[in-house]
């Protein structure tokens, strides 16, 4: 999907077997619901449960539990206390044989560092064992994700000889837009029972970042003209409009030293200087609106959207040869300066999956800046959650300053003023749904 920036499954190395596809996400059982429940709120259960037991190792701790709790209520003089103190031992052993004949290893993995929000990602896992054991029933999974990261476990090997090196995979999902720390791969190992998983870890963290997913825009209506950008060669790389030598005349007060064409200067007998074309840029400014004062579910689902929408907008005009100003506002103010070579996608994607609600307005901080870049900026798409007296006097602002401004709010109720009269040099003031926002569409 677009903006799953290095999502890509990681090539198979020489001799290794095939990654296999992963299918699509089945929908989540009540047992998904409750074990991500119980990550968000009891994580130290949550690991017990579902990383130390197996499912035959949860049923096998229900069934304990309802034995031992009968045979404590009828007493040690029935058999049941005698098939409750069985299955503790059983269990005792498992654990106690599933550490001891653990083997070492060595375990790494490849994974991107960037992935899109809901993209199911294979992350491919090198393992082997080192030193005389091998390893017996063997799978590889993340050690104790974020709640927001969800990862699947490999297939299992019954046998992994010493020395063999294998790779397993297993998925990862983020469900949510963000920049998550994850600590490393783990070996889980079920032997001998297949109840409890001992295991052996690897100290690789690697930082995730999430970006946001969003549907593809096809074009955005947007009149954009070129304007000077002092000292442009300084911001953006020599691609395009870039100075040039378009040809020599005589010397004048105050021309540059450095710009004197000796060779010219010898043959015609006056001193020369060579002329350039001067640099003009074509930049649009991206503004995506985080103010949302009351955090109730369906404002922080606008906004949500809204940032989707950002990330569409970015993609769009990363195709063309435009400088973009991203003007991004959380708890701080974010300013990036994107295309021409400047960054990639990557760039503005990564601010955006950083952002997060601010409960006050920002437009006051914001201003200021965009007042000092308006002389370059040529246009600017404008992402806002509400249209109220505070946004349309921002917006107005910049377009008294000769910004083609085009504004979309998005919002799921009824603004709180009426946009209808507003009208900018990108069209008049257009609302959409939070769905609306995700489902991209051929023209904004």
């Amino acid at each position: 999907s677009p903006g799953a920036a290095g999502a890509a499954a990681p090539g198979d190395a020489a001799g290794a077997d095939a990654a296999p596809a992963l299918e699509p996400r089945p929908p989540e059982s009540a047992g998904d619901r409750l074990a991500l429940s119980l990550r968000r709120r009891r994580p130290a259960i949550a690991h017990a449960l579902f990383d130390r037991l197996t499912p035959q190792g949860r049923a096998f701790l229900v069934v304990f539990v309802v034995v031992s709790v009968i045979a404590l209520v009828v007493g040690r003089g029935y058999p049941l206390y005698y098939l409750a103190s069985l299955l503790l031992a059983v269990a005792v052993v498992d654990q106690v044989l599933g550490v001891a004949l653990r083997p070492p290893l060595e375990l790494t993995r490849i994974m991107p560092d960037r992935v899109a929000a809901g993209a199911r990602v294979p992350v491919v896992a090198r393992l082997r064992p080192v030193g005389r054991r091998g390893a017996r029933d063997v799978c590889v999974t993340e050690l104790q994700p974020p709640p927001e990261v969800r990862c699947g476990t490999s297939a299992r090997r019954a046998w992994v000889a010493p020395g063999e090196a294998v790779e397993l995979t297993y998925a990862l999902e983020a469900t949510r837009r963000g920049v998550y720390d994850l600590a490393g791969p783990v070996a889980l190992f079920g032997f001998p029972f297949g109840l409890y998983q001992a295991r052996r870890r690897a100290r690789a963290p690697l930082r995730l970042v999430v970006h946001p997913r969003f549907a593809e825009l096809g074009a955005i209506d947007l009149p954009v003209g070129a304007r000077h950008q002092p000292g442009g060669l300084a911001l953006v790389s020599r691609v395009g409009e870039s100075e040039e030598l378009v040809g020599g005349r005589p010397w004048r007060q105050g021309d540059r030293l450095r710009d004197i064409d000796a060779r010219a200067w010898a043959r015609v007998g006056f001193p020369v200087v060579r002329e350039y074309q001067q640099e003009y840029l074509q930049r649009i400014a991206l503004v995506v609106d985080s103010f949302v004062p009351r955090p109730r579910a369906r404002p922080l689902d606008a906004f949500e959207a809204a940032v989707s929408l950002g990330a569409g907008v970015a993609h769009a005009l990363s195709r063309l040869e435009y400088v973009i100003d991203l003007f991004a506002v959380g708890p701080d103010l974010y300013h990036l300066q994107a295309g021409r070579s400047l960054a990639y996608l990557e760039s503005i994607l990564d601010i955006l999956a950083c952002i997060e609600p601010c409960r006050r307005s920002p437009f006051e901080a914001l201003g200021p800046r965009l007042r000092d870049a308006v002389g370059q900026i040529g246009a600017a798409v404008v992402v806002l959650l509400d249209w109220d007296a505070e946004r349309a006097a921002f917006t107005r602002e910049l377009a008294d300053c000769g910004v083609a401004v085009k504004v979309v709010v998005v919002r799921d109720a009824d603004p709180t003023l009426d946009p209808g009269g507003a009208t900018f040099a990108g069209g008049p003031v257009r609302l959409l749904t939070p769905a609306q926002a995700r489902a991209g569409g051929d023209r904004l």
